[in-house]
């Protein structure tokens, strides 16, 4: 990232939003809101000259998190993107490639248009009658990755033991990206705490590991706490986007 790229977006929002720096961009918390009155985030990435925005499938996570049916929607939402002169692919809405000036308004555009993609959904969509979000995740990985999604995947941690896992998706590389869904009871936490810190003991770089957590369930501050020692812990909501900004950076 360079110094120009943070500056001359958060200096041109610094009125309209929140500017956070990642390690190959930023991201910026909008003002504008989801049909679930969460703010729209853009990730912008860049060099020294040019910039893409991209709501990194905010809109979409917004849609699973309703329990609303996962399919192709970029052909239908196509001229909702157009219109602002973005694109979309797999659901993630970007801006072409734009100078590093045209930052706070690429910003902008993306978040309006995910915001109104967000509605398009909520409106068009079929919501499932009860929601299940493991089922939901793992059709969600499916759709995105194809073939190179695994589910109910073996990986031995360190203690030679055999762990299962719900989703297990290979990266460009040898990098592997395990998603491991959670239930809001003291036996699935300690499961997949137990499991995930003995894969993480290996210390292999290419292995990735995330929990995924109903955040529409109540979840105690202790229990959330005890999700991130076995890793990065991602609430539902946002697993769309946190998977895709993985994807890109692998």
């Amino acid at each position: 990232m360079t110094p120009n790229l943070m500056t001359l977006t958060c200096t041109g929002l610094s009125q309209l939003a929140h500017c956070e720096p990642t390690e190959d961009g930023i991201v910026v918390t909008t003002h504008c809101m989801y049909p679930s009155n969460g703010l729209v985030r853009v990730t912008v990435r860049g060099g020294a000259e040019t910039i893409v925005a991209s709501d990194e499938g905010g809109a979409l996570g917004e849609a699973l998190a309703a329990g609303i049916e996962v399919r192709n929607y970029d052909r239908t939402l196509g001229h909702l993107v157009r219109e602002q002169g973005l694109l979309i692919r797999d659901s993630v809405i970007y801006t072409p490639r734009m100078p590093i000036e045209a930052a706070p308004l690429a910003v902008l555009h993306v978040a309006n248009a995910s915001q109104e993609v967000a509605r398009w959904m909520f409106d068009h969509g079929k919501v499932k009658r009860s929601r299940d979000f493991r089922m939901l995740l793992a059709d969600f990985l499916s759709k995105r990755f194809d073939d190179r999604v695994a589910h109910g995947e073996f990986v031995i941690g360190n203690s030679n033991k055999r762990h299962k896992f719900a989703n297990v998706v290979s990266l460009q590389g040898e990098r592997k990206l395990i998603i491991d869904p959670v239930s809001n009871d003291s036996s699935s936490i300690n499961a997949r705490v137990v499991a995930n810190l003995d894969v993480k003991a290996i210390g292999n770089p290419n292995l990735i590991q995330r929990i995924v957590y109903d955040d529409e369930d109540d979840w105690s501050a202790a229990d959330l706490n005890l999700l991130q020692v076995g890793a990065v812990a991602v609430p539902f909501s946002r697993a769309s986007e946190v998977i895709e900004r993985i994807a890109n950076a692998a």
